[in-house]
């Protein structure tokens, strides 16, 4: 199974080591989940993996170093959704999901675009500017620009990869299922997700596999059912936390009790 691999990731600002060693595996028909306390280092372990920000270690893609990739065929392979997005000039939101066509596998695909902002709930939006948007709508543009970036999640038999940086952060709840469904759907097609989360419950219930950061550490890694324990979660998050089982069963559920830091 291809996979994307990060391998003793190193990451400094300054004299202050932001991710000290951290490995980490996703395999593709997966979606992995990067979890952890506000400066644990999860964006900062995306930006190294997405060639964003300088770092020591190796990052594998599909087999391959990324450092001997081209801008080019790095687009080609995954599809990165940061934080937030700005646009300095005014883009109709058509536009802007057209823009990850100029970098993706799509390009001979113009129906493409549409079928993002379908895929989204967002197809009514098509002729709005990009400026006129709340910010949960201007999110969920930026995943129909990378979806219709990465539109096939097997292309020529490897896998695409889909990498976001706290996906459901402006979102509603019921956008926030959206949006981790259709991530959920991209990984069960074959590609390969991974994605920043603040929320242990949507992580609980859609991720595969979590990751849990602490300090520039790697704490724990594995299914969900295994990870998010409460000794765990309190150590990392320096709070007294508890993991329920409600019904479905077999799904932790994170509930906060009298957090002392």
């Amino acid at each position: 199974m291809k996979t994307l691999s990060a391998e003793g990731i190193r990451v400094s600002y300054g004299q202050r080591e932001a991710l000290c060693g951290v490995d980490l595996t996703a395999q593709a028909g997966e979606l992995t989940a990067i979890v952890g306390p506000n400066g644990s280092g999860k964006s900062t372990l995306l930006g190294a993996i997405t060639a964003s920000l300088p770092y020591r270690g190796a990052v594998h893609l599909n087999g391959t170093n990324i450092e001997t990739l081209k801008p080019w065929e790095l687009a080609a392979q995954r599809a990165v959704l940061p934080q937030a997005s700005r646009l300095a000039f005014t883009f109709t939101v058509i536009e802007v999901v057209r823009l990850g066509l100029q970098s993706g596998t799509a390009g001979d695909r113009p129906e493409v675009p549409m079928q993002a902002l379908a895929r989204v709930g967002l197809a009514h939006y098509a002729d709005r500017t990009f400026q006129e948007l709340s910010g949960g709508e201007a999110q969920r543009v930026m995943l129909a620009r990378v979806l219709a970036q990465v539109w096939s999640p097997i292309e020529k038999g490897e896998p695409r990869w889909l990498l976001l940086d706290e996906p459901v952060s402006s979102l509603d709840i019921a956008h926030q299922l959206q949006v981790m469904e259709i991530a959920r759907t991209f990984a069960r097609a074959g590609g390969g997700v991974i994605a920043v989360m603040h929320d242990l419950n949507l992580t609980a219930l859609y991720a595969d596999r979590v990751a849990v950061l602490a300090e520039g550490h790697r704490l724990a890694f594995g299914p969900p059912a295994e990870v998010l324990t409460n000794e765990t979660l309190s150590r990392a998050y320096g709070c007294d936390l508890r993991v329920s089982d409600p019904p479905p069963a077999g799904v932790p559920y994170i509930l906060p009790h009298a957090a002392t830091v």
